[in-house]
């Protein structure tokens, strides 16, 4: 993906949760995200690539960092439920 510049590409260490693995690079001024899965006889076959424009970078980081915070929420809630369904509420008797 060449965009006309001199510089290099800059690749980053891949981040990997089994059986799949995301690639990031920078070359120019587009960021490229692959995604990967490992096949068995076959290695890291790339299934999905986004090239991100430097204006959109900044927009995916705050959608990101928002979903974090969606999810972590929704944990402590569903957390909170099962707690809540462990406690017994007894009668009050005057």
């Amino acid at each position: 993906m060449a965009t006309g510049n001199t510089q290099k590409a800059t690749k980053f260490a891949p981040a990997e949760a089994g059986e799949k693995r995301i690639d990031l690079s920078i070359d120019g001024d587009l960021t490229s995200i692959k995604l990967s899965s490992w096949v068995d006889g076959l290695g890291w076959c790339g299934e999905k690539t986004l090239s991100i424009e430097p204006e959109m970078l900044d927009v995916l980081h705050k959608m990101i960092g928002a979903a974090r915070v969606r999810i972590r929420s929704q944990k402590e809630l569903d957390g909170n439920v099962e707690a809540a369904r462990r406690v017994l509420d007894f009668p009050i008797t005057n």
